[in-house]
Protein backbone atom coordinates (compact mmCIF):
# COMPACT_ATOMS: atom_id res chain seq x y z
CA UNK A 1 0.00 0.00 0.00
CA UNK A 2 1.26 3.51 -0.80
CA UNK A 3 2.20 4.47 2.73
CA UNK A 4 1.42 8.14 3.35
CA UNK A 5 -1.13 8.81 0.65
CA UNK A 6 -3.32 5.72 0.85
CA UNK A 7 -3.20 5.31 4.59
CA UNK A 8 -5.24 8.51 4.77
CA UNK A 9 -8.23 6.72 3.24
CA UNK A 10 -10.50 5.93 6.16
CA UNK A 11 -11.99 2.75 4.71
CA UNK A 12 -8.61 1.21 3.93
CA UNK A 13 -7.18 2.54 7.16
CA UNK A 14 -9.98 0.99 9.19
CA UNK A 15 -9.34 -2.29 7.40
CA UNK A 16 -5.65 -2.23 8.32
CA UNK A 17 -6.42 -1.42 11.95
CA UNK A 18 -9.11 -4.12 12.00
CA UNK A 19 -6.46 -6.59 10.89
CA UNK A 20 -4.13 -5.30 13.57
CA UNK A 21 -6.65 -6.22 16.24
CA UNK A 22 -7.82 -9.43 14.60
CA UNK A 23 -7.69 -12.89 16.07
CA UNK A 24 -8.67 -11.66 19.52
CA UNK A 25 -12.23 -12.91 19.83
CA UNK A 26 -11.69 -16.53 20.76
CA UNK A 27 -8.00 -16.93 21.44
CA UNK A 28 -7.66 -19.36 24.35
CA UNK A 29 -5.37 -18.43 27.19
CA UNK A 30 -3.29 -21.55 26.55
CA UNK A 31 -2.58 -20.31 23.04
CA UNK A 32 -1.41 -17.01 24.49
CA UNK A 33 1.11 -18.89 26.61
CA UNK A 34 2.51 -20.96 23.74
CA UNK A 35 2.54 -18.06 21.32
CA UNK A 36 3.29 -14.96 23.42
CA UNK A 37 1.87 -11.75 21.96
CA UNK A 38 3.84 -8.80 20.68
CA UNK A 39 3.20 -5.60 22.64
CA UNK A 40 3.33 -2.16 21.04
CA UNK A 41 3.07 0.60 23.65
CA UNK A 42 2.58 4.11 22.25
CA UNK A 43 2.87 7.30 24.29
CA UNK A 44 1.64 10.69 23.09
CA UNK A 45 3.44 13.51 24.90
CA UNK A 46 1.11 16.19 26.37
CA UNK A 47 -2.23 14.94 25.02
CA UNK A 48 -5.35 15.10 27.15
CA UNK A 49 -8.97 14.12 26.69
CA UNK A 50 -9.97 17.67 25.74
CA UNK A 51 -8.34 17.32 22.30
CA UNK A 52 -9.01 13.66 21.60
CA UNK A 53 -11.83 11.16 21.36
CA UNK A 54 -15.47 11.20 22.38
CA UNK A 55 -14.99 11.08 26.15
CA UNK A 56 -15.28 14.81 26.94
CA UNK A 57 -14.99 18.17 25.26
CA UNK A 58 -16.29 19.80 22.08
CA UNK A 59 -15.92 18.07 18.72
CA UNK A 60 -14.58 21.25 17.12
CA UNK A 61 -11.59 21.16 19.47
CA UNK A 62 -10.62 17.59 18.63
CA UNK A 63 -7.71 16.46 16.50
CA UNK A 64 -8.38 14.21 13.51
CA UNK A 65 -7.38 10.75 14.73
CA UNK A 66 -8.99 8.04 12.54
CA UNK A 67 -6.31 5.49 13.41
CA UNK A 68 -6.49 5.84 17.19
CA UNK A 69 -10.28 6.04 16.92
CA UNK A 70 -10.20 2.70 15.09
CA UNK A 71 -8.07 1.20 17.84
CA UNK A 72 -10.73 2.29 20.33
CA UNK A 73 -13.46 0.75 18.17
CA UNK A 74 -11.57 -2.54 18.17
CA UNK A 75 -10.83 -2.59 21.90
CA UNK A 76 -11.31 -0.98 25.29
CA UNK A 77 -11.13 2.72 26.19
CA UNK A 78 -10.34 3.34 29.86
CA UNK A 79 -11.86 6.68 30.84
CA UNK A 80 -10.52 6.70 34.41
CA UNK A 81 -6.82 6.18 33.72
CA UNK A 82 -4.54 8.35 35.85
CA UNK A 83 -1.07 9.38 34.77
CA UNK A 84 1.09 11.93 36.59
CA UNK A 85 0.74 15.66 35.85
CA UNK A 86 4.11 15.74 34.08
CA UNK A 87 5.99 13.42 31.76
CA UNK A 88 9.01 12.10 33.68
CA UNK A 89 7.09 10.72 36.68
CA UNK A 90 4.54 9.02 34.42
CA UNK A 91 7.30 7.31 32.44
CA UNK A 92 9.18 6.34 35.59
CA UNK A 93 6.01 4.91 37.14
CA UNK A 94 5.34 2.74 34.09
CA UNK A 95 8.99 1.70 33.74
CA UNK A 96 9.25 0.59 37.38
CA UNK A 97 5.68 -0.06 38.55
CA UNK A 98 6.32 2.36 41.43
CA UNK A 99 4.93 5.65 42.65
CA UNK A 100 7.19 8.65 42.26
CA UNK A 101 7.93 9.00 45.96
CA UNK A 102 9.63 5.59 45.75
CA UNK A 103 11.74 6.37 42.67
CA UNK A 104 12.43 10.03 43.48
CA UNK A 105 10.93 11.20 40.18
CA UNK A 106 7.95 13.42 40.89
CA UNK A 107 8.03 16.16 38.29
CA UNK A 108 10.01 18.09 35.70
CA UNK A 109 12.34 20.92 36.67
CA UNK A 110 15.37 22.75 35.32
CA UNK A 111 17.86 21.42 35.93
CA UNK A 112 16.24 18.02 36.28
CA UNK A 113 17.35 16.26 39.46
CA UNK A 114 15.03 13.25 39.69
CA UNK A 115 16.44 10.27 37.80
CA UNK A 116 15.98 6.52 37.81
CA UNK A 117 18.51 4.84 40.05
CA UNK A 118 20.69 2.17 38.48
CA UNK A 119 19.19 -0.36 40.90
CA UNK A 120 15.71 -0.05 39.41
CA UNK A 121 14.36 -2.86 37.24
CA UNK A 122 12.55 -1.49 34.18
CA UNK A 123 9.74 -3.35 32.45
CA UNK A 124 11.87 -4.28 29.43
CA UNK A 125 14.45 -6.05 31.61
CA UNK A 126 11.72 -7.64 33.74
CA UNK A 127 10.11 -9.19 30.67
CA UNK A 128 13.48 -10.37 29.40
CA UNK A 129 14.36 -12.01 32.70
CA UNK A 130 10.96 -13.53 33.42
CA UNK A 131 10.60 -15.06 29.95
CA UNK A 132 14.17 -16.40 29.73
CA UNK A 133 14.96 -13.90 26.98
CA UNK A 134 12.00 -14.97 24.87
CA UNK A 135 11.21 -11.34 24.02
CA UNK A 136 13.04 -8.73 21.98
CA UNK A 137 12.70 -5.28 23.59
CA UNK A 138 13.09 -1.76 22.26
CA UNK A 139 12.51 1.80 23.44
CA UNK A 140 12.21 4.31 20.62
CA UNK A 141 11.70 8.05 21.11
CA UNK A 142 11.62 10.01 24.35
CA UNK A 143 13.40 8.74 27.49
CA UNK A 144 13.72 11.64 29.99
CA UNK A 145 14.37 9.69 33.19
CA UNK A 146 18.19 9.84 33.23
CA UNK A 147 20.94 12.43 33.02
CA UNK A 148 21.18 13.93 29.54
CA UNK A 149 24.89 13.13 29.58
CA UNK A 150 24.34 9.44 30.34
CA UNK A 151 24.22 8.40 26.69
CA UNK A 152 23.85 4.66 27.33
CA UNK A 153 21.36 4.88 30.19
CA UNK A 154 18.53 2.96 28.45
CA UNK A 155 20.86 0.14 27.40
CA UNK A 156 22.39 0.04 30.87
CA UNK A 157 18.91 -0.64 32.28
CA UNK A 158 18.73 -3.74 30.11
CA UNK A 159 16.79 -2.38 27.15
CA UNK A 160 18.03 -4.31 24.14
CA UNK A 161 17.62 -1.48 21.61
CA UNK A 162 17.25 2.26 22.18
CA UNK A 163 17.02 5.04 19.64
CA UNK A 164 15.65 8.43 20.56
CA UNK A 165 16.48 11.37 22.78
CA UNK A 166 17.21 11.66 26.48
CA UNK A 167 15.90 15.17 27.15
CA UNK A 168 12.38 16.42 27.83
CA UNK A 169 11.78 17.25 24.19
CA UNK A 170 13.31 18.13 20.86
CA UNK A 171 14.07 21.78 20.19
CA UNK A 172 13.04 21.46 16.55
CA UNK A 173 11.03 18.60 15.03
CA UNK A 174 13.07 18.94 11.84
CA UNK A 175 16.52 19.31 13.41
CA UNK A 176 17.30 17.38 16.58
CA UNK A 177 19.87 15.14 18.24
CA UNK A 178 19.37 11.40 18.35
CA UNK A 179 21.07 9.07 20.81
CA UNK A 180 21.52 5.37 20.06
CA UNK A 181 24.02 2.90 21.52
CA UNK A 182 25.72 5.76 23.34
CA UNK A 183 26.32 7.78 20.16
CA UNK A 184 24.79 11.16 19.31
CA UNK A 185 23.89 12.13 15.76
CA UNK A 186 21.96 14.93 14.09
CA UNK A 187 18.62 14.08 12.50
CA UNK A 188 16.78 16.31 10.02
CA UNK A 189 13.84 13.95 9.39
CA UNK A 190 10.57 15.06 11.00
CA UNK A 191 10.76 13.52 14.47
CA UNK A 192 7.38 11.76 14.42
CA UNK A 193 8.18 10.20 11.06
CA UNK A 194 11.68 9.23 12.15
CA UNK A 195 10.45 7.37 15.23
CA UNK A 196 8.06 5.36 13.09
CA UNK A 197 10.82 4.70 10.54
CA UNK A 198 12.97 3.37 13.39
CA UNK A 199 10.12 1.28 14.75
CA UNK A 200 9.26 -0.22 11.36
CA UNK A 201 12.88 -1.12 10.71
CA UNK A 202 13.28 -2.70 14.14
CA UNK A 203 10.06 -4.74 13.93
CA UNK A 204 10.99 -6.07 10.50
CA UNK A 205 14.17 -7.57 11.98
CA UNK A 206 12.42 -9.45 14.77
CA UNK A 207 12.10 -13.24 14.75
CA UNK A 208 10.57 -13.64 18.21
CA UNK A 209 7.87 -11.88 20.23
CA UNK A 210 8.67 -8.24 20.88
CA UNK A 211 7.90 -5.44 23.30
CA UNK A 212 8.16 -2.02 21.66
CA UNK A 213 7.87 1.17 23.72
CA UNK A 214 7.28 3.97 21.19
CA UNK A 215 7.40 7.38 22.88
CA UNK A 216 6.56 10.21 20.50
CA UNK A 217 7.61 13.79 21.16
CA UNK A 218 4.30 14.83 19.58
CA UNK A 219 2.27 16.82 20.31
CA UNK A 220 4.67 18.40 22.87
CA UNK A 221 6.05 21.84 22.05
CA UNK A 222 7.66 23.40 20.08
CA UNK A 223 4.48 24.01 18.13
CA UNK A 224 5.13 23.63 14.43
CA UNK A 225 3.57 22.71 11.11
CA UNK A 226 4.02 19.02 10.32
CA UNK A 227 4.72 17.89 6.74
CA UNK A 228 1.68 18.69 4.60
CA UNK A 229 1.48 15.04 3.53
CA UNK A 230 0.53 14.15 7.11
CA UNK A 231 -2.20 16.72 7.79
CA UNK A 232 -5.53 17.70 6.28
CA UNK A 233 -5.30 21.49 6.67
CA UNK A 234 -3.13 22.51 3.75
CA UNK A 235 -3.55 26.22 4.57
CA UNK A 236 -1.48 26.20 7.76
CA UNK A 237 1.35 28.70 7.55
CA UNK A 238 4.91 27.85 8.50
CA UNK A 239 5.57 31.33 9.86
CA UNK A 240 6.66 31.65 13.47
CA UNK A 241 4.38 34.66 13.94
CA UNK A 242 1.31 32.71 12.82
CA UNK A 243 2.17 29.84 15.15
CA UNK A 244 2.80 32.19 18.05
CA UNK A 245 -0.48 34.05 17.46
CA UNK A 246 -2.55 30.83 17.56
CA UNK A 247 -0.69 27.61 18.36
CA UNK A 248 -3.84 25.50 18.80
CA UNK A 249 -4.32 24.35 15.17
CA UNK A 250 -0.64 23.42 15.06
CA UNK A 251 -1.01 21.40 18.23
CA UNK A 252 -3.92 19.52 16.67
CA UNK A 253 -1.94 19.07 13.46
CA UNK A 254 0.89 17.43 15.40
CA UNK A 255 -1.60 14.92 16.81
CA UNK A 256 -3.08 14.27 13.37
CA UNK A 257 0.39 13.68 11.92
CA UNK A 258 1.22 11.30 14.75
CA UNK A 259 -2.04 9.44 14.16
CA UNK A 260 -1.29 8.98 10.48
CA UNK A 261 2.21 7.73 11.24
CA UNK A 262 0.81 5.23 13.77
CA UNK A 263 -1.33 3.95 10.90
CA UNK A 264 1.78 3.53 8.78
CA UNK A 265 3.47 1.59 11.56
CA UNK A 266 0.51 -0.76 11.91
CA UNK A 267 0.23 -1.30 8.17
CA UNK A 268 3.96 -2.07 7.89
CA UNK A 269 3.50 -5.16 10.04
CA UNK A 270 2.73 -8.51 8.47
CA UNK A 271 -0.73 -9.93 8.94
CA UNK A 272 0.68 -12.54 11.31
CA UNK A 273 2.41 -9.86 13.37
CA UNK A 274 -0.70 -7.68 13.57
CA UNK A 275 -2.89 -10.59 14.59
CA UNK A 276 -0.47 -11.47 17.39
CA UNK A 277 0.01 -7.90 18.71
CA UNK A 278 -1.55 -5.97 21.58
CA UNK A 279 -1.62 -2.22 20.98
CA UNK A 280 -1.65 0.13 23.98
CA UNK A 281 -1.99 3.90 23.57
CA UNK A 282 -1.80 6.57 26.31
CA UNK A 283 -1.29 10.27 26.89
CA UNK A 284 1.49 10.82 29.44
CA UNK A 285 -0.16 13.86 31.07
CA UNK A 286 -2.74 16.50 30.31
CA UNK A 287 -2.79 19.13 27.61
CA UNK A 288 -0.36 22.08 27.99
CA UNK A 289 -1.91 25.25 29.46
CA UNK A 290 -1.27 27.28 26.32
CA UNK A 291 -3.58 25.09 24.23
CA UNK A 292 -6.04 23.82 26.85
CA UNK A 293 -9.69 23.77 25.83
CA UNK A 294 -13.11 23.39 27.43
CA UNK A 295 -14.05 21.70 29.72
CA UNK A 296 -10.59 22.41 31.15
CA UNK A 297 -8.89 25.74 31.79
CA UNK A 298 -5.23 26.66 31.53
CA UNK A 299 -4.87 26.43 35.31
CA UNK A 300 -6.26 22.89 35.48
CA UNK A 301 -4.33 20.88 32.92
CA UNK A 302 -0.70 19.75 32.62
CA UNK A 303 1.37 20.34 35.77
CA UNK A 304 -1.68 20.26 38.04
CA UNK A 305 -3.37 17.51 40.06
CA UNK A 306 -6.77 18.34 38.61
CA UNK A 307 -8.41 15.90 36.20
CA UNK A 308 -7.09 17.89 33.25
CA UNK A 309 -3.56 17.08 34.41
CA UNK A 310 -3.84 13.44 35.43
CA UNK A 311 -6.83 11.86 33.65
CA UNK A 312 -5.54 10.94 30.19
CA UNK A 313 -6.43 8.59 27.32
CA UNK A 314 -5.76 4.84 27.59
CA UNK A 315 -6.81 2.51 24.77
CA UNK A 316 -5.98 -1.19 24.41
CA UNK A 317 -6.85 -3.51 21.53
CA UNK A 318 -5.44 -6.55 19.79
CA UNK A 319 -4.50 -10.10 20.69
CA UNK A 320 -6.62 -11.56 23.51
CA UNK A 321 -8.70 -8.36 23.75
CA UNK A 322 -12.19 -9.77 23.26
CA UNK A 323 -14.11 -6.67 24.34
CA UNK A 324 -14.79 -4.45 21.33
CA UNK A 325 -15.71 -0.78 21.26
CA UNK A 326 -16.13 -0.81 25.03
CA UNK A 327 -15.88 2.08 27.50
CA UNK A 328 -14.40 0.91 30.80
CA UNK A 329 -14.73 3.11 33.89
CA UNK A 330 -12.51 0.99 36.16
CA UNK A 331 -9.84 2.93 38.02
CA UNK A 332 -6.38 2.50 36.49
CA UNK A 333 -3.07 4.21 37.35
CA UNK A 334 0.31 4.48 35.64
CA UNK A 335 2.11 1.81 37.75
CA UNK A 336 -0.56 -0.69 36.68
CA UNK A 337 0.88 -0.73 33.17
CA UNK A 338 4.10 -2.42 34.37
CA UNK A 339 2.13 -5.34 35.80
CA UNK A 340 -0.17 -5.33 32.77
CA UNK A 341 2.70 -5.59 30.28
CA UNK A 342 4.33 -8.32 32.35
CA UNK A 343 1.01 -10.18 32.47
CA UNK A 344 0.49 -9.78 28.73
CA UNK A 345 3.97 -11.19 28.13
CA UNK A 346 2.90 -14.38 29.96
CA UNK A 347 5.34 -13.92 32.84
CA UNK A 348 2.74 -14.98 35.38
CA UNK A 349 2.87 -11.55 37.03
CA UNK A 350 -0.51 -10.07 37.94
CA UNK A 351 0.66 -7.52 40.54
CA UNK A 352 3.97 -5.73 41.00
CA UNK A 353 5.07 -2.99 43.40
CA UNK A 354 2.28 -0.35 43.28
CA UNK A 355 0.49 -1.79 40.26
CA UNK A 356 -1.98 -4.50 39.38
CA UNK A 357 -2.60 -5.97 35.94
CA UNK A 358 -5.67 -4.81 34.04
CA UNK A 359 -5.36 -7.65 31.53
CA UNK A 360 -8.51 -9.37 32.91
CA UNK A 361 -10.52 -6.25 32.03
CA UNK A 362 -9.67 -6.77 28.37
CA UNK A 363 -11.94 -9.81 28.25
CA UNK A 364 -14.42 -9.20 31.08
CA UNK A 365 -15.82 -6.03 32.59
CA UNK A 366 -16.68 -8.05 35.69
CA UNK A 367 -13.00 -8.63 36.53
CA UNK A 368 -11.58 -7.48 39.89
CA UNK A 369 -10.77 -3.76 39.99
CA UNK A 370 -8.68 -1.54 42.22
CA UNK A 371 -10.55 0.65 44.70
CA UNK A 372 -8.35 3.74 44.45
CA UNK A 373 -5.82 5.51 42.24
CA UNK A 374 -2.98 7.80 43.27
CA UNK A 375 -0.92 10.48 41.55
CA UNK A 376 1.52 13.11 42.72
CA UNK A 377 3.67 16.08 41.75
CA UNK A 378 6.85 17.11 43.52
CA UNK A 379 10.22 18.65 42.70
CA UNK A 380 13.22 19.96 44.59
CA UNK A 381 12.00 23.49 43.85
CA UNK A 382 8.63 23.38 45.61
CA UNK A 383 6.17 24.75 43.06
CA UNK A 384 2.75 25.92 44.26
CA UNK A 385 0.92 23.06 42.54
CA UNK A 386 2.87 20.30 44.25
CA UNK A 387 1.16 17.64 46.32
CA UNK A 388 -0.72 14.41 45.84
CA UNK A 389 -4.18 13.26 44.83
CA UNK A 390 -6.23 10.15 45.58
CA UNK A 391 -9.60 9.03 44.32
CA UNK A 392 -12.00 6.16 44.70
CA UNK A 393 -14.95 5.52 42.40
CA UNK A 394 -16.95 8.47 43.74
CA UNK A 395 -14.67 10.96 45.52
CA UNK A 396 -11.34 12.67 44.92
CA UNK A 397 -8.96 14.40 47.34
CA UNK A 398 -6.22 16.84 46.30
CA UNK A 399 -3.71 17.68 49.03
CA UNK A 400 -1.14 20.36 48.22
CA UNK A 401 2.18 20.55 50.01
CA UNK A 402 1.12 23.97 51.28
CA UNK A 403 -1.64 22.27 53.25
CA UNK A 404 -4.48 23.43 51.01
CA UNK A 405 -6.98 20.69 50.22
CA UNK A 406 -9.76 20.15 47.69
CA UNK A 407 -12.37 17.43 47.87
CA UNK A 408 -14.77 16.57 45.04
CA UNK A 409 -17.60 14.14 44.40
CA UNK A 410 -15.89 13.18 41.19
CA UNK A 411 -18.59 10.86 39.84
CA UNK A 412 -21.12 13.71 39.63
CA UNK A 413 -18.64 16.63 39.45
CA UNK A 414 -16.05 15.35 36.95
CA UNK A 415 -14.58 18.79 36.26
CA UNK A 416 -14.11 19.66 39.93
CA UNK A 417 -16.33 22.69 40.25
CA UNK A 418 -17.48 22.29 43.88
CA UNK A 419 -14.90 21.91 46.65
CA UNK A 420 -16.86 20.03 49.30
CA UNK A 421 -14.50 21.21 52.03
CA UNK A 422 -16.02 24.67 51.77
CA UNK A 423 -19.24 23.39 53.32
CA UNK A 424 -20.29 20.88 55.99
CA UNK A 425 -19.72 17.33 54.73
CA UNK A 426 -22.45 14.75 54.52
CA UNK A 427 -21.82 11.51 56.40
CA UNK A 428 -21.06 9.75 53.14
CA UNK A 429 -18.58 12.42 52.07
CA UNK A 430 -16.83 12.41 55.45
CA UNK A 431 -16.48 8.63 55.38
CA UNK A 432 -14.95 8.77 51.92
CA UNK A 433 -12.58 11.57 52.91
CA UNK A 434 -11.45 9.58 55.95
CA UNK A 435 -10.99 6.50 53.78
CA UNK A 436 -8.82 8.33 51.23
CA UNK A 437 -6.67 9.83 53.97
CA UNK A 438 -6.24 6.41 55.54
CA UNK A 439 -5.17 4.93 52.19
CA UNK A 440 -2.49 7.62 51.90
CA UNK A 441 -1.04 6.75 55.31
CA UNK A 442 -0.59 3.15 54.19
CA UNK A 443 1.21 3.84 50.90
Amino acid sequence: MGVIKKIGCLSLLSMSVLLSCGGADATPETTGKTNPPNIVFIIADDMGWDVFGKHIGSSENKAKTPVIDSLATQGVTFTNFWANPECSPTRAAILTGKYGFRTGIGGVEAPQVGYLKSTETVIHKYITDKTANAYATAHIGKWHVSLNSDLKAPENFGIQYFSGFLRGGVTDYYNWTQVSNGVESNVSTYATTHFVNQSVAWIQKQTKPFFLWLAFNAPHSPFHRPPLSLISDQTLSESASAISANPFPYYLAAIEAMDKEIGRLIHSMTTAQRENTIFVFIGDNGTPPRVAKTPYTSSRVKSTLYQGGVNTPLIICGKNVSRKNQIETALVQAPDLFATFADMATTGTTAYQDGMSIKPLLSSGASPQRNYTYSELFTSVGYANEGYTLRNQNYKLIHLTSGTEYFYKIDTDPFEQVNLLLQPLTLEAQQNLDNLRQIKTKL
